[in-house]
């Protein structure tokens, strides 16, 4: 016998998804540098610094000096020269008190007396360290005052931004159920 079959097919429905994938977008601005700068400083002081050249006394031992001092010069010759002729005016005096020795002391006196010289300096002493030098270097008074930076920085926050993915289904297959009977064909009610 010969049994009609009852064939069944189904078909499941197939989705299909078309995906955007979301983004971030992320800018950071520059941030802005203010900076301030106040220079240091500086301060030097000086005093004038001081050269002395002192050269009467080469002068004077030339012979070319100013008439103060060659007055003062003639005046000590002649303190010097008249203590001198005391002196020997005492020496003489003895020599002649003493006649005992029997020798021609007045005779040697007066000639003496004749040749004898009394130098007047009027010129200085002459010398090779005559011109006298002196330095006086100066000072110098340093300040310095330090200089400054200030900075000043502004940032700025990031800038975020999201885009959002986009997900569209779309549907590649309907589901479905087939039934169809193979074989004979049966009327018959059960």
């Amino acid at each position: 016998m010969n049994i009609p079959r009852i064939q069944i097919q189904q078909g499941y429905s197939k989705i299909g998804l078309e995906t955007t994938r979301g983004h971030y977008s992320i800018e950071q601005p520059r941030p802005e540098l203010n900076m301030k700068q106040e220079p240091g400083r500086l301060e030097i002081n000086t005093e004038k610094s001081k050269l002395e050249i002192d050269s009467r006394k080469a002068w004077s031992a030339l012979g070319v000096s100013r008439i103060a001092e060659m007055n003062d010069r003639i005046a000590q010759s002649a303190l010097r020269i008249s203590y001198q002729n005391i002196g020997n005016i005492a020496s003489d005096g003895d020599r002649m008190m003493q006649i005992q020795h029997k020798e021609r002391a007045f005779g040697e006196i007066a000639r003496d007396k004749v040749f004898r010289e009394y130098p007047i300096e009027i010129c200085g002493e002459p010398g090779f360290d005559n011109v006298d030098i002196t330095y006086t270097p100066s000072k110098i008074h340093m300040n310095y005052v330090p200089g400054s930076v200030a900075f000043d920085v502004k940032t700025s926050k990031p800038v975020v931004d999201y885009y959002p993915g986009k997900v569209n289904p779309y549907l590649i297959q309907k589901n479905f159920i087939s039934i169809s009977v193979t074989g004979q064909s049966m009327n018959a009610v059960i």
